[in-house]
């Protein structure tokens, strides 16, 4: 039997035990689970939940950057499934961008989960809207992310950077600390999203609590991709204002992890 692979986990607990979900965050493209850590883990640990954030395959301090390319959007699900399985409970699952994909994936293919957050996710209908879009208004923000993949030692300038995956407000000095920590994405991977037609996604209406959220400054996940991933799961779709792609580390992440916290708390005590 293959070993399991060495998959980084970065978790932060509640002070008191608590019988409540897990929570178990799942990271986007180019990133890893420190982005879950700079603010979002350790205050929900302070709110009183169990909150982990994993890095996939090929990301973070994960096993797999040798073999990146390789690595596809189901390999990406058993390693969500590996890591929930290590988990008290069935988590509540909360994606971000690809990370929801995945989450659509896992879940399409009978994983247990407690819940759903997706938080500017890449759709059922997969990423090709969001490309084109992206080609028509933005197409210099488009070769900024293909110059990225090229290799490691390409990182866009702080302006694109800011204007790909911020709010217009976000200081230089603080995504500056940020920018190195940004890795190339598996090609494959990235793929798998744009090839509808193969990996299609039946709705989950009824079938799990979901919230729907993303930012109305989103320059990759617009509000017409909210909605189908809305409607996906049956539930409106939120948007916040004045908020970039990376919700988790925007200038208003506190508002988008409060309005999480609020949702936990309705559905989960």
């Amino acid at each position: 039997m293959t070993p399991p692979l060495k998959l980084e986990l970065i978790s932060r607990l509640p002070a008191a035990a608590d019988t409540r979900p897990p929570l178990l965050f799942v990271h986007g493209a180019y990133s890893s689970a420190w982005v879950w850590d700079e603010f979002w883990l350790p205050w929900f640990a302070a709110n009183g939940w169990s909150a982990h954030a994993l890095s996939l395959e090929g990301h973070g301090d994960s096993d797999g950057h040798s073999w990146l390319a390789a690595i596809g959007i189901d390999d990406y699900v058993r390693n969500v499934a590996q890591i929930a399985a290590t988990l008290p409970a069935p988590p509540v699952l909360i994606g971000h961008s690809m990370g929801g994909y995945v989450i659509q994936r896992y879940l399409e293919q009978g994983h247990p989960a407690a819940g759903v957050a997706m938080l500017a996710s890449v759709p059922p209908t997969g990423m090709t809207h969001a490309s084109l879009a992206m080609l028509w208004h933005t197409p210099d923000l488009l070769a900024a992310v293909q110059l990225f993949q090229s290799g490691p030692d390409y990182h866009p300038s702080l302006g694109k950077a800011k204007e790909l995956l911020f709010s217009a407000d976000m200081p230089d000095e603080r995504l500056a600390q940020w920018l190195g920590r940004f890795q190339p994405e598996s090609m494959r991977a990235v793929f798998d999203m744009m090839l509808v037609g193969i990996l299609s996604l039946p709705p989950m209406h009824d079938r799990l609590p979901a919230l729907v959220m993303g930012g109305a400054d989103d320059r990759i996940i617009g509000s017409t991709d909210l909605l189908a991933t809305a409607t996906h799961f049956g539930v409106a779709a939120e948007i916040l204002p004045g908020t970039g792609h990376m919700l988790m580390l925007d200038t208003r992440e506190r508002a988008a992890a409060q309005r999480l916290l609020e949702w936990l708390h309705t559905r989960f005590g």
